[in-house]
């Protein structure tokens, strides 16, 4: 509505407000003695103000309007793009892509361990008497680390050995006999088979005697007891040396008690089997936990061992990856304590899937021969899990993203056509556009994206010198406006 307009409508109704009738109080006395009244006076300044909010009001809509319909019709009908003056082109640069070998990873963060980890505990009761090795040392398997006092073990190796002298001397033996060792040449059983065997003969003969009435029925039952009686302590011989012969090995079995206590006041390294790697059969002591002179008890933990130079990273993978990692498989490892990645290869995979983080663990063999790592540290990995001889990838500088939307500008023959693109592999330099596919050779926009959308025109700066005014004029246009929020150029 025109300004004119608005102020007549105003004036006239205003003009058909009814002023009341004037009170004494509604007089507002003047120097020269005379009087004017107020009300009147309040209303020729409320009428001037509704005419001013009137005016600024027409004014702002009328803006607004021409403003926005201007605008629209800019934006319906834009020009063909051969109508269009270089002038009125945004000047970009581009760059065409590059297609590169690229090696495609799975990264993921774990910590290092030792490639098996031993605490040696003391398996007998005794004061520590002697330390062979400290913190740090590189000891073979077999060799003795500590010792504690022999003496207690000694004395009951003694008393064990003794009792077993005593029960062979006792029944004869030689050697501790065995189980399956014939018992009927020891002098009793011998001798109790030999009366048994005499008073069988001295029967057979009253029986034939009785035949003639050489012997009389009494002695004949004399000798058939005889015999029984004889028979039976042979038996009882023979079990008693069979009781011997058990007692012999029970007494050697606590001698063999005795000796392993004897030989386990030396504390040694173990023998590790789980390697198959010659490198890696020794030990390094990573914590020694007594001193001389302390008293141990059995269970008490003595010293902590790590083997070998090789490592074990344990490594959480996302269940996505879990049929392209395979055992094998090459892996490249970086930590804050080396600046030369590490090689490794993947050992081992977890079968199954922690619920809780939806993750599986795999194992990585370290080689760590320079002793540059160690258990403990924090490693970030990538396996190698394929990778691709003719890889599409743009420099850094042509990839724009905003609000988490990738995407790239392609120059087809003077217009910008927008691509929303998924990323691959990325470096300092370029990035891996994964899919879609670009077409082959073709020339991205590098510079100026921001400013960009599907179907603009565009001119590629070709001459630093001809192109300088343009640029110079676009970069202070960029530098005046504030930056989109989440867009990188």
């Amino acid at each position: 509505m025109p300004s004119n307009l608005i102020e007549r409508e105003f004036s006239k109704q205003l003009s058909q407000v009814h002023e009341p009738e004037l009170l004494e109080s509604d007089v507002e006395p003047l120097p020269n003695g005379n009087a004017r009244p107020a009300t009147k006076t309040r209303l020729s300044w409320l009428r001037l103000g509704l005419l001013c909010i009137g005016l600024f009001g027409s004014f702002a809509l009328g803006w607004w309007l021409a403003t926005h319909q201007s605008q629209q019709h800019e934006r319906i009908s834009l020009p063909p793009s051969d109508m269009i003056n270089d002038s009125d082109k945004f000047i970009v640069t581009s760059t065409s892509v590059r297609y590169r070998p690229v090696e495609r990873f799975v990264e993921a963060v774990g910590t290092l361990h030792a490639f098996e980890e031993v605490t040696l505990s003391a398996k007998q009761e005794g004061r520590v008497l002697k330390i062979h090795y400290d913190l740090s040392s590189v000891v073979k398997p077999g060799e003795i680390l500590l010792e504690l006092d022999p003496t207690d073990a000694k004395l009951a190796y003694d008393q064990a050995e003794r009792a077993v002298q005593t029960e062979l001397a006792k029944w004869g033996f030689k050697d501790v006999p065995t189980e399956s060792e014939d018992l009927q040449k020891l002098p009793t059983v011998v001798s109790a088979r030999l009366k048994a065997e005499l008073a069988q003969s001295r029967l057979q003969r009253m029986i034939l005697l009785k035949a003639t009435n050489a012997v009389s029925a009494e002695d004949l039952e004399q000798a058939k007891s005889d015999t029984l009686v004889q028979e039976s302590e042979w038996q009882n011989q023979l079990l008693t040396a069979n009781s011997a012969a058990a007692t012999a090995r029970l007494r050697n079995a606590e001698l063999a008690i005795a000796n392993q206590r004897l030989q386990d006041i030396s504390i040694r390294a173990p023998i590790p089997s789980a390697t198959t790697n010659a490198n890696d059969g020794f030990y390094t002591i990573s914590e020694r936990l007594v001193s001389e002179g302390t008293l141990v008890r059995s269970g008490t933990d003595v010293f902590t061992l790590v083997m070998g130079r090789t490592l074990k990273l344990k490594l959480s993978v996302p269940e996505s990856y879990n049929g392209q990692v395979r055992v094998g498989q090459s892996v490249s490892i970086t930590t804050g304590a080396s600046e030369t990645p590490s090689k490794g290869t993947v050992a081992r995979i977890s079968p199954v899937i922690d619920r809780s983080t939806r993750t599986f663990l795999v194992e990585v063999d370290v080689p760590n021969e320079a002793l540059a790592l160690k258990p403990g540290g924090f490693a970030k990995a990538k396996i190698l899990i394929g990778s691709d001889d003719r890889a599409t990838t743009i420099p850094l500088s042509g990839l724009y993203s905003f609000a988490g939307i990738n995407k790239v500008f392609i120059d087809e023959n003077g217009i910008a056509r927008e691509i929303k693109v998924t990323l691959g592999e990325q470096t300092r330099e370029w990035v891996e556009i994964a899919s879609p596919k670009l077409p082959e050779n073709a020339s991205v926009v590098t510079s100026g994206q921001r400013f960009l959308s599907d179907g603009v025109a565009i001119a590629v700066r070709a001459d630093e010198a001809t192109s300088a005014p343009k640029r110079e004029k676009q970069e202070k246009q960029e530098k005046q406006e504030q930056p989109l929020v989440g867009g990188t150029r």
